[in-house]
């Protein structure tokens, strides 16, 4: 069976409750079969008014086609009436790239052919509307492009070889590019004694008839309905304060943030473990989809970018942040923000903003109001015996540390902690960093009370921020530029 998708992997990393790495756009919209001797499809092309296309020329490509070293699997011409068909396709992701004769308009499909073996037909697939080409204008900095370098665009026959005339302008310019959001390139980087190839990923959206401007400082960051949607289904929640985008480019800059156009600044947080070392993750304020330009600057800040593993907006009463797999990169480290109100809830229950006090967990905390109505109160407890029923836990209270924030004033409470070290900070001053006895071997599952907590973030450092001397001063420094970030 073949389903056609229209693939989206540009994403959002959404404050919600969960931090997705990318989002995929499904159409259902045509099934396949294959037999023994492969898949056959066909299908109509046509223009923006609804009329067939012929001599119209299809290829098909694998996902990962690279046009600088491959033909295309097969190719076909569409008739008077805009049909065309392809047979013999065998089970895999592929793509078709499809243009007219004078090669202003094009299209792009994404096709995957499961492995179903039934009976021999063809099928139609839904038809192609031929849209005016894209471009791309690259700046060679941007990827440290050179003479005889080639950059293609994955999974297409976009290819351009940087030529004299390219390394004079400082830019190189593909063109025929079909309308489509694409996420990766190949880049071909050819010395004088070998020739090398890397992917890349990018996020990329040509629109029709548009030029795509990509320079080692203008990035674009897309927001997609599809995901803006997924967002506010997760928080249960119809409108969004910010959301968590993926964005991803090369910069020699040491500690970049982006500028928009109003000269305000968004914290960059580097993606770890990236061989590409090109990926990031922003706070964006706008939550409007589109797709927006941004500068690239260098920090003042001597503060490397943070990482961000999990990212939640607005709580919701009760919500529980269960641990999966994401989780272990945490192990002992952990570091959450909100900013608070103080409310009218006063039952016992209520006093409760968050709570790790779970079945499984040896070490926990909570933060809650204190004995006076004026304290939040952070508390470290070990766990001393089971429930008579085996199904509760007994704990007992270790340590606790309280900040008279809860005075009807609006204020951003962090606390960061780190195996058996704990750190507060309000409004970006820290206020307690301490020891305690016991440690945490891993960050146990959250429930939160039922308080609303605003733009409640989930967060871990790298090495370089944290510490397990005695001296901190690396990390107070990065919570009170976080605050000054988040205000």
């Amino acid at each position: 069976m073949m389903r056609l998708k229209t693939l989206n992997t540009a994403g959002i990393f959404a404050l919600a409750s969960t931090l997705f790495t990318a989002c995929t756009d499904v159409n259902h919209a045509g099934v396949l079969t294959e037999t023994e001797s492969g898949t056959t499809i066909a299908s109509i092309v046509i223009d923006g008014k609804g009329n067939p296309v012929a001599s119209a020329k299809v290829s098909l490509l694998s996902t990962d086609h690279v046009a600088a070293r491959m033909e295309p699997i097969k190719t076909a011409t569409t008739d008077e009436n805009g049909k065309y068909s392809i047979d013999s396709i065998s089970a895999g992701d592929y793509a078709l790239q499809i243009s007219n004769t004078e090669h202003t308009q094009s299209a792009y499909q994404t096709l995957t052919v499961e492995d179903n073996k039934t009976d021999l037909q063809t099928v139609t697939i839904p038809e192609a509307k031929l849209e005016e080409n894209a471009s791309l204008e690259l700046k060679l900095s941007a990827y440290e492009l050179d003479l005889g370098d080639t950059l293609c665009i994955t999974g297409t026959l976009n290819c351009i070889a940087v030529q004299n005339k390219d390394v004079k302008a400082g830019t190189v310019t593909l063109d025929e590019i079909p309308p489509m959001e694409f996420t990766k390139i190949t880049l071909i980087k050819t010395s004088d004694e070998d020739t090398d190839s890397l992917t890349q990923d990018v996020l990329w959206d040509f629109a029709p008839g548009e030029k795509l401007k990509v320079s080692e400082t203008q990035i674009p960051v897309i927001v997609s309905q599809e995901d803006m949607t997924t967002a506010k289904y997760w928080i249960n929640k119809t409108e969004l304060d910010s959301m968590i985008v993926p964005v991803s480019f090369k910069t020699s800059i040491k500690n970049p943030v982006l500028l928009d156009d109003n000269g305000d600044t968004l914290a960059l947080y580097k993606v770890e473990n990236d061989p590409s070392n090109s990926k990031y993750l922003t706070v964006i304020p706008k939550i409007d989809v589109g797709t927006y330009t941004f500068t690239v600057a260098p920090s003042e800040s001597a503060i490397q970018p943070m990482q961000i593993h999990k990212a939640f907006s607005e709580t919701t009463p009760g919500m529980s942040i269960i641990k999966n797999e994401s989780w272990k990169a945490f192990g002992s480290i952990l570091g959450i923000s909100f900013w608070i109100t103080k409310d009218s809830l006063t039952s016992a229950k209520d006093s409760i903003y968050l709570d790790t006090r779970q079945d499984e967990s040896d070490v926990a905390f909570s933060i809650k109001v204190g004995q006076k109505p004026n304290q939040l109160c952070a508390e470290i407890y070990k766990k001393t015996s089971e429930g008579e029923d085996d199904t509760l836990n007994h704990y007992t209270l270790k340590d606790s540390s309280c900040q008279e924030v809860l005075d009807g004033e609006r204020h951003h409470y962090s606390i960061f902690i780190q195996s058996h070290h704990v750190v507060i900070a309000i409004d970006g001053r820290i206020t307690d960093t301490k020891d305690f006895s016991d440690q945490f071997q891993s960050i146990p599952p959250i429930t939160l009370g039922n308080h609303i907590l605003e733009n409640f973030v989930i967060y871990t450092l790298g090495e370089d921020i944290t510490q397990t001397s005695e001296s901190w001063n690396k990390l107070h420094a990065w919570l009170s530029a976080y605050y000054a970030l988040q205000k």
